[in-house]
């Protein structure tokens, strides 16, 4: 490395003071090494301090389109929380042809049903810009479905996820869903 050689130079050299040419090569050198360094240090930062809040989390993902029939279904064990949050994620691209989404989603334990919901989200806004998040064609969104949910204690649940889009006056849903690419679920530590 050069700015060793030269920090070392200046170092070791029997001459009490530097020429203006060595303490260019130093200055210089030492901005250089802060400009590589600081987008670095910037990265270890955020990825150190952002901690994962996620007690499970997994996606179901579709080939083309989400079949009427088909429940996105998540096997959750081991999740030793009482209170979490639970989210649903959707990822969409360009295809979705709608502005919002509704989804009937249902937590089991066992046989029980904990809770059943039908959901309805915004997809777009008012200018049809997607609201999800993402740099590509896909866009993830992440979506509140209980805050603060109270769950049993040793006993595996089961969350089953569904759409329910209709053409306005239709009564039957639509078959296959174009545009809905994946589904995922998480079960989120509740802030203390």
């Amino acid at each position: 490395m050069w700015w060793v050689k030269t920090v070392s130079i200046v170092l070791i050299s029997p001459k009490n003071q530097t020429t203006k040419d060595e303490k260019n090569a130093i200055e210089t050198g030492v901005k250089t090494m802060l400009k590589r360094l600081i987008p670095i240090f910037f990265l270890l930062a955020c990825t150190t301090s952002c901690g994962d809040a996620n007690l499970y989390m997994d996606y179901h993902v579709f080939n083309d389109r989400w079949p009427a029939t088909e429940k996105a279904v998540f096997e959750i064990d081991g999740v030793n929380q009482q209170a979490v949050n639970l989210m649903i994620y959707i990822r969409n691209d360009h295809r979705y042809p709608f502005a919002n989404l509704f989804l009937i989603a249902s937590l089991k334990a066992g046989d029980t049903v904990l809770t059943k919901d039908t959901l309805e989200y915004a997809m777009a806004d008012a200018q049809g810009a997607w609201l999800g998040g993402g740099f590509l064609e896909v866009k993830e969104s992440k979506l509140w479905w209980k805050e603060n949910f109270e769950i049993p204690q040793g006993k595996p649940l089961t969350a089953e996820v569904q759409h329910a889009v209709r053409f306005n006056g239709a009564e039957d849903g639509i078959e296959g869903l174009e545009g809905i690419v994946g589904v995922g679920l998480a079960l989120e530590a509740t802030a203390k």
